[in-house]
């Protein structure tokens, strides 16, 4: 039977409890976030009432919450909910949550679309495609970057898709989702006909089976496969077939900007070089691990 606690004692049962799993750190963040979901009250507010006593239902809650992220369970699962760009989103396991490394993507393409087009501060006259979506964080928060652009977005994933529209939505956005697997068809789907893009965006499975063993339980016991991994012995999977979509879609100047995994940068830029686009470049995460790259298709800047 939970028994009444403070929240200074709570806080130290997710010490406890967590640490081993995520770092103090961690799971001080992880407590504090439980705190404003099911309490409502920001951190300085809890270090302030820290000696107050929990009502019994409250305690059971902070508990029952401990239970599931100690399995392992994301938290932003245990929530429905993750934060990307100054957004909300909803997510569950039927899509990836969206990392800090995919909002640095974001950014780079926001700045890289400001520069290039410079006439065009809401969008106006910009087509934009978002490659294996998920959650559609990078495809929204374009659109709420840039309210004017047509933006697109495609996942294998009918569920996928689903949280994607579900987010679209409830974010006031204006992306047009649909199913698309980039493995197969690499030509223009949906009303997307070839030489009309400025931007195509991309963050595609690239996980390779032998990374496993270096993954963490809330990753491999709970995001989904399907969007993680790719065969061992064919790591740039996706991104052929990406650089080949691209071709076909992006117009004269257009840019085709990727996160990829750390291990294989220079084999990324060497199959987008080889794939005739030019220039390409890499750039670094928060971490200092290249993560990103941006490619621009040959030819005339259009609008």
């Amino acid at each position: 039977m939970e028994k009444e606690k403070t929240l200074r004692e709570i806080r130290q049962d997710y010490v406890r409890g967590l640490s081993s799993l995520y770092g103090e750190e961690e799971a001080l963040s992880l407590f504090y976030w439980t705190a404003r979901e099911l309490l409502k009250l920001e951190p300085f507010q809890v270090s302030l009432r820290r000696e107050e006593t929990c009502l019994l239902s409250e305690a059971a809650g902070f508990a029952r919450v401990l239970e599931r992220l100690s399995s392992g369970e994301p938290v932003q699962y245990v929530f429905s909910k993750a934060f990307f760009a100054g957004l909300e989103l909803f997510v569950d396991s039927s899509v990836l949550i969206p990392r800090p490394e995919t909002e640095q993507l974001w950014e780079w393409a926001v700045s890289s679309l400001k520069a290039c087009y410079p006439g065009s501060p809401q969008g106006q006259g910009l087509r934009l495609l978002d490659a294996c979506t998920g959650s559609g964080a990078l495809a929204i928060a374009l659109s709420k970057a840039f309210p004017r652009a047509e933006v697109w977005a495609c996942d294998l994933s009918e569920e996928a898709l689903a949280v994607a529209i579900r987010n679209n939505e409830a974010c006031g956005a204006s992306v047009r989702f649909f199913r698309c697997d980039v493995l197969a068809e690499a030509r223009s789907p949906q009303g997307l006909f070839p030489d009309s893009l400025h931007l195509m965006v991309a963050n595609p499975p690239y996980v390779r089976p032998s990374e496993r063993s270096g993954m963490r339980l809330n990753v491999l016991g709970y995001e989904p496969a399907l969007a993680l991994f790719v065969p061992e012995d064919d790591p740039l999977l996706f991104y052929k077939s990406l650089a080949l979509l691209a071709s076909r879609l992006l117009a004269g100047g257009g840019m085709l900007m990727e996160e990829i995994n750390e291990a294989y940068p220079a084999e990324n830029r060497r199959l987008l070089l080889q794939a005739g686009f030019s220039p390409v470049s890499l750039q670094k995460d928060f971490r200092g691990r290249f993560r990103m790259l941006q490619a621009f298709w040959p030819g005339k800047l259009e609008k």
